[in-house]
């Protein structure tokens, strides 16, 4: 990330009061101190939308009445000039996505409308489209009237997207109000789809129509604001100059947690746009319907020691002011805030070291197989971002719209091998841009049906890729239960570590029989599904050749084929010998690991480096308190051996949570190595290169 003049691209730590109409009477003095206490130096409030919490001029604004508790009547004044003569920064939180009824029976078409002339109305309030004049014009009225009157330092926009979904979580389908109807019609010349399906094309249109609408959108609100207060940042998920990511919890959420998702995101943002700072608001209540019961220290924890070994800037968020929660709820905050606040010279300028880069595909996931092909690309690359962190390989993850003809050059050339997991959706030019990165030297692991389907979603007669050691799928079996009781046999024990020749893996869920090119190499031999009971007759009449792993050499670089579900059996079942297949696959094409250690499964290891002065940091953070959805303390870790083979000349090494130096040496091959010797929550191991 390279330094500029702007706030946003130094490290900064936020505190989020989400304002109930109630509060605007607060004590500013009494929250900047809470706010500066635990570490934080930017504080995010209401502003406007809903609720304004400033004596706004417009006639379509509702102010709080509570702010006739405040002699000035205005909290906004009130916040910036406190928070501003303490050097905090504010940011303006605004949502657009609600009115009152007033304003809903005098403008109905700003307002959702569902394809059975529904509206959605919940706790007195309107749901709003994007599409319509009151986010289309007025919210710049609103925006203009904040920037002309007070010096904030940015704004978030909450809930700026089409509300399919009520705070119940109903869901009311895609909006039917006159502007989105006309809209639509004119950019596809098609009829709104009623409902969100996946098989219906319309809904998929539906989906890039929202993406496209909130872009532009997004696009002159941010002209905007640059244009008025060009030190203002715009803090949202569609061209920000800071992106964003809610770390959160839900009380229906389904298990296991995918207690990764704050690290996937940074991995994804930061290769996909590495100048555009991070902000992750870690929400410190367990749930919308609970608000004021506070999440578990280690789950906050977790977030938190994510956010920054990831390079993003942290903040913790809750509903009402400070007081809301116990005051013992602030402890994780004030430690990791804290940590990040003193040693922020190593949070700046930093970029992701990893010689592994994880192709992500959202493309895939709409228009692959409806619903169940979102759960299929979902669950694959879950299962690969498991056996990767649980196996201490330091990753990114690539977007595949950077798959792009210059992407050899921009992106993929720092990579030493690529996973593709399910990226069953390739374009032509995708397609050859990789088979030019595994050409000229490059390593690449795909699993299941990437590349079996056009930029379209149609199935290709063929393989899109040259690379892989398979051409054409001529049979699959994926049906439900279809693959129940087969097995893959071991054939040759070097593709499984630990195996032997005739052991056995579990395979279920799907199978692709495929053709191998004359000159792959074949490994593992499918048996297919078997009787399962009565015991007297479990046993098998038939073994295969087909295989369940591909070697294949292209040019300079080489790949593996897996036509599986490696990735959703791994992240379902958790079962070992399918992360080390995968991981092996990827040794193997990648030419070795960027590091070895004999930490625990449940260490995250994360690679990072600074130029001036040159570092390389290592982050370790220890998920071993996580027990289903209870989070604990985690268990201290002892004396954890890590080994860096391709590292300079280490001239000092330094546990920041330690606050001590580490020895270092050097292995016969020239690996750098070092010991911690105490490992909590996280550390940061600072490797100075002199």
């Amino acid at each position: 990330m390279s330094t500029t003049s702007r706030w946003w691209h130094q490290p900064f730590r936020t505190h989020q009061t989400n304002l109930r109409e109630i509060d605007a009477g607060l004590d500013v003095e009494q929250v900047l101190d809470h706010i500066q206490d635990i570490g934080a130096d930017t504080w995010l409030l209401n502003t406007a939308g809903i609720v304004s919490f400033y004596p706004s001029r417009l006639a379509f604004q509702h102010p709080s009445p509570w702010l006739a508790e405040r002699s000035s009547g205005d909290l906004i004044g009130d916040a910036v000039e406190a928070a501003h003569a303490r050097g905090v920064r504010v940011l303006s939180r605004v949502d657009f996505s609600k009115v009152h009824a007033d304003l809903a029976e005098q403008h109905p078409d700003w307002c959702f409308v569902s394809a059975t002339g529904e509206r959605q109305i919940y706790n007195g309030l309107w749901s709003t489209c994007p599409s319509a004049p009151y986010y289309q014009e007025r919210s710049e009225e609103i925006l203009g009237e904040i920037l002309d009157t007070y010096p904030v330092d940015g704004f978030f926009f909450n809930w700026f997207n089409f509300s399919q979904r009520d705070y119940t979580g109903r869901n009311h389908g895609p909006c039917h109000c006159a502007h989105c109807q006309r809209r639509f019609d004119e950019r596809y010349g098609r009829p709104l789809p009623t409902r969100a399906d996946w098989d219906d094309p319309a809904y998929v249109k539906w989906l890039e129509y929202t993406r496209e609408t909130l872009g532009d959108l997004a696009g002159r609100v941010r002209k905007l604001i640059t244009g008025k207060n060009p030190d203002a940042a715009l803090i949202l998920a569609h061209d920000p100059d800071i992106a964003f990511y809610e770390a959160n919890n839900a009380v229906d959420r389904p298990q296991p947690l995918w207690i990764y998702g704050t690290g996937e995101f940074l991995r994804t943002s930061r290769t996909a746009a590495p100048n555009k700072p991070v902000w992750v608001n870690s929400v410190m209540f367990i749930d919308m319907p609970y608000r004021f019961v506070p999440e578990q220290e280690g789950h906050l924890g977790l977030y938190f020691a994510q956010t920054i070994a990831h390079g993003g800037n942290p903040s913790a968020y809750l509903v009402g002011t400070p007081d809301r929660l116990p005051a013992t709820s602030f402890d994780i905050v004030r430690d990791v805030f804290c940590f990040h606040r003193d040693n922020a010279r190593f949070y700046t300028d930093v970029r992701s070291a990893a010689e592994v880069g994880v192709v992500s595909s959202v493309r895939s996931g709409e228009r692959y197989g409806g619903p169940s092909g979102v759960d299929k690309v979902r669950g694959e690359l879950r299962g690969v971002y498991r056996a990767l962190v649980e196996s201490h390989v330091p990753f990114d993850i690539v977007p595949d719209h950077l798959l792009v003809m210059d992407a050899l050059d921009s992106t993929l050339r720092r990579y030493k091998a690529l996973v593709l997991p399910n990226v069953a959706v390739l374009s032509d030019d995708q397609a050859k841009v990789l088979d030019r990165y595994v050409e000229t030297g490059g390593g690449l692991v795909a699993t299941y049906d990437t590349g079996g389907f056009d930029a379209a979603g149609a199935l290709r007669p063929g393989i899109a890729l040259r690379s892989l050691g398979a051409a054409t799928v001529i049979d699959r079996r994926e049906a439900p239960g279809a693959m129940r009781s087969a097995y893959l046999r071991v054939t040759d024990p070097g593709d499984l570590p630990g195996a032997t020749e005739g052991d056995l893996v579990l395979l279920d869920r799907a199978y692709l029989y495929v053709e191998p090119r004359p000159d792959a190499v074949c490994s593992f031999g499918l048996v297919p599904p078997s009787r399962y009971g009565p015991p007297e007759k479990c046993y098998w009449d038939v073994e295969t050749d087909h295989p369940g792993l591909l070697w294949h050499r292209h040019g300079s670089g080489r790949t593996a084929y897996i036509p599986w579900p490696i990735g959703g059996l791994y992240d379902d079942l958790g079962r070992p010998e399918h992360r080390d297949i995968l991981v092996h696959a990827l040794d193997e094409v990648g030419g070795g690991r960027q590091l070895s250690t004999d930490a625990p499964a449940h260490v995250e290891i994360v690679v990072s480096t600074q130029d001036d002065p040159h570092r390389t940091l290592v982050h370790l953070i220890n998920y071993s308190g996580q027990r289903g959805r209870a989070f604990g303390p985690p268990l201290p870790i002892h004396d954890i051996q890590v080994e860096l083979p391709g590292v300079a000349t280490v001239a000092a090494a330094t546990s920041l949570r330690r606050g001590m130096p580490l020895e270092t040496s050097r292995t016969a091959a020239g690996a750098v190595t070092f010991t911690l010797p105490h490992l909590d929550l996280f550390d940061l191991v600072v490797l100075d290169h002199g």
